[in-house]
């Protein structure tokens, strides 16, 4: 069976809804936008955000891999995925929170260029349901090792005008936005109707 060329595990702080993997090059930093209830990975040259099925602070971990080609499918446990694509100037990427003032772990993908980008998670509605609920009695301290994510990195074809990409949403997010979006966005998740139960 196939086995990554690298891996880590790291665990990342959730604030504003949300954590960050960019590239070491990326200048200006920006704010992703997450544009509908089920967007939940977004990339741009140099960045990925990805999204917490809550809002909630707490702390998932992320496991990090790099590939030489597309990964096998992962076990049922990963029951969500979405996948696109992005460019590294430099491929060393950085995993931190959004404000940038702190930094969970590096992960190197040793060669620059165009990368497809495959986040696998699970259930996120149950997710959201567990998260809401461990906060209603975590006081102080955030909530750990409720959520996962699976990112898998592996090179793509370069697209010259145009490094970015998405494989399974036609619309190209606006990346520029401000906290209250993302606020505002991550409300409007946890309230829909069918995370009632």
């Amino acid at each position: 069976m196939s086995q990554p060329i690298a891996q880590a595990t790291i665990q990342v702080r959730i604030v504003e809804g949300h954590f960050i993997i960019e590239d070491d090059d990326i200048d200006p930093p920006t704010f992703p936008a997450f544009a509908e209830a089920d967007d939940w990975l977004l990339t741009t040259d140099n960045q990925i955000a990805v999204c917490s099925a809550s809002g909630e602070w707490h702390v998932p971990e992320a496991l990090l891999q790099r590939w030489t080609t597309a990964p096998p499918t992962p076990g049922p446990d990963w029951k969500v995925h979405q996948q696109r694509q992005c460019h590294f100037s430099s491929g060393v990427l950085n995993i931190l929170n959004p404000a940038r003032e702190e930094v969970f772990g590096t992960f190197d993908l040793e060669t620059p260029g165009s990368y497809h980008v495959r986040a696998h998670t699970t259930d996120r509605d149950n997710i959201r349901r567990l998260l809401d609920h461990a906060a209603a009695t975590a006081g102080d301290q955030p909530i750990h090792g409720v959520e996962k994510f699976l990112i898998q990195f592996w090179p793509a074809a370069e697209h010259p005008s145009d490094h970015t990409s998405t494989t399974t949403d036609p619309h190209t997010p606006d990346w520029l936005t401000d906290v209250t979006t993302l606020e505002r966005t991550t409300r409007e998740r946890r309230q829909r109707p069918d995370d009632t139960q």
